[in-house]
């Protein structure tokens, strides 16, 4: 549940913040003359972290009410270009952080050491006082992942290495032309993505206050548009055909990896700017089923194929493209299993999550990542190519 809370977050952030820009034409974009310039700010930042830890699920309940403590140092680019106006009509920043983070309670979850990619969404022109929106995406070192012999009291992770997810909401105060201050609220999540188990994940809801030093400040203006080819050109269609694959840790305590396939059908219809609905069918090979029944009833024939619809959102920045789509399945034969030496179990819910970020890499083919939840749990991430017409 909090992982598409979060993802959702994340996805409505991200929107709304358009940090691929698309290239335009500048004959097209009449800008004020003091804002022809297109120099972007550059701002630096400190930020302290405190959390409360979320137990989602029964096996992490030791984690419960746990207070997570860190520090980030930011640095950010305050887009101020003729295509990012054209493309949102504002001013994102875009930029990296590293972070250490005390998870309090080290002798179970240990330290954190991140970094990734940020970018802040502004609500009206910055100025002195602003709400802002704000999220992140990157990597974790952790350090002390399960193992059955050495640490089996942490459930929450099993790998040193981790995604991390973070959106949040705060204000922005300009204390200074050189100087700001920003109070935030956010909720964030870490976990291996279904890699290897057990994957309870970490996640917190999190207060924290950033003081920010803004290197070359500059006015930041409306710029007027003659000609918006969102206005004057037909909206855009499309058919995708994708193929992805990716692998996918057994249910715990089963050991091992298997990969999953899958071939998806998508239409996607413009329906603004750079907002697209996306409808789609997908057929998927469950490679958990298949070596469930290797393992503990190799006489039987397990049919691994699932088909589901699927409807969501894709937002068009460029030649990158951004989805969340929820799917519901119509013939999924294996969602129980019993065996001898393996207890009753009923696996996946009848409906998930599926988030994607593709990049156009000649004409008319795509690749990237596509990662696939339920409720509470991570299914798989995997790569996908896809060809469009």
């Amino acid at each position: 549940m909090h992982v598409g809370i979060l993802s959702t977050l994340f996805v409505v952030i991200l929107f709304l913040s358009n940090p691929f820009a698309q290239s335009v034409d500048s004959s097209q974009v009449d800008s004020e003359a003091e804002s022809s310039c297109c120099i972007n700010s550059d701002v630096i930042g400190l930020t302290y972290i405190t959390g409360y830890m979320i137990p989602h699920a029964k096996e992490v309940l030791n984690v419960r009410g746990t207070n997570p403590r860190g520090l980030e140092l930011a640095y950010y680019s305050h887009l101020n270009t003729d295509e990012v106006w054209s493309d949102c009509e504002c001013y994102p920043r875009i930029g990296a952080f590293v972070s250490f983070y005390d998870f309090e309670i080290t002798d179970i979850l240990g330290y954190g050491f991140s970094g990734g990619i940020n970018f802040t969404y502004f609500f009206g022109l910055p100025s002195d006082y602003n709400f802002h929106l704000k999220g992140k995406a990157g990597f974790a070192y952790l350090t002390k992942p399960f193992d059955k012999e050495k640490h089996p009291q942490n459930m929450s992770y099993s790998t040193h290495f981790n995604y991390i997810l973070s959106a949040g909401a705060g204000i922005t105060i300009r204390l200074h032309k050189n100087l700001e201050l920003q109070l935030e609220g956010s909720m964030n999540h870490q976990s291996n993505a279904a890699l290897l188990e057990p994957n309870g994940g970490i996640n917190y809801w999190a207060a924290s206050s950033s003081l920010n030093y803004i290197l070359n400040p500059i006015d930041f203006k409306p710029r007027k548009i003659e000609y918006d080819s969102y206005l004057n050109e037909p909206k855009k269609t499309r058919w995708d055909l994708s193929f992805s694959w990716g692998i996918s840790s057994m249910p715990y305590p089963e050991p091992g990896q298997v990969p999953m396939y899958g071939l998806t059908v998508n239409r996607s219809i413009q329906v603004y700017r750079i907002l697209a609905l996306l409808f789609g069918a997908e057929i998927e090979r469950n490679g958990r089923a298949v070596e469930l029944f290797r393992r503990y009833r190799p006489d039987e024939h397990v049919n691994p194929y699932r088909f589901s619809l699927l409807g969501g959102v894709e937002f068009l920045m460029g030649r990158t493209l951004f989805s969340v789509q929820f799917g519901g399945y119509l013939f999924i034969p294996f969602r129980h299993f019993v065996a001898d030496g393996f207890p009753p179990r009923t696996f996946e819910d009848r409906t998930y999550q599926r988030w994607g970020l593709v990049y156009n890499i000649f004409e008319n083919i795509y690749a990237g990542i596509n990662f696939k939840s339920y409720r509470n749990s991570a299914d798989h991430l995997s790569l996908r190519v896809t060809y469009c017409f």
